[in-house]
C-alpha cells in the first residue's frame, strides 16, 4: 500500500466538477482540469461525463466528449 502526502494548498493541478444534470438512472457532469505539470499534454481541459445505473448496477464511467481548454 501507498501512502502521500497532498499539500492542499498546491495550485499545480486543480479539478472541478459541475454542471451535474439528474436524468432517470443517468448523472452527467463536467470535469474541468487546470494544471502547472508538464507531464500533461495541455494545461486546460474539459470533458463531459455520465454515470448510469440500471437495475440497481452500475456501469462504469464513460467519456462523452472532450473539449479543449
Amino acid at each position: 500500500m501507498r501512502s502521500d502526502t497532498i499539500d492542499l494548498a498546491d495550485q499545480s493541478l486543480v479539478v472541478d466538477i459541475s454542471d451535474a444534470l439528474s436524468e432517470r438512472d443517468k448523472v452527467k457532469f463536467t470535469v474541468h482540469t487546470k494544471t502547472t505539470l508538464s507531464d500533461f499534454q495541455k494545461p486546460e481541459f474539459s470533458v463531459l461525463r455520465q454515470h448510469e445505473s440500471s437495475s440497481g448496477s452500475t456501469t462504469p464511467w464513460r467519456r462523452a466528449r472532450t473539449t479543449p481548454g
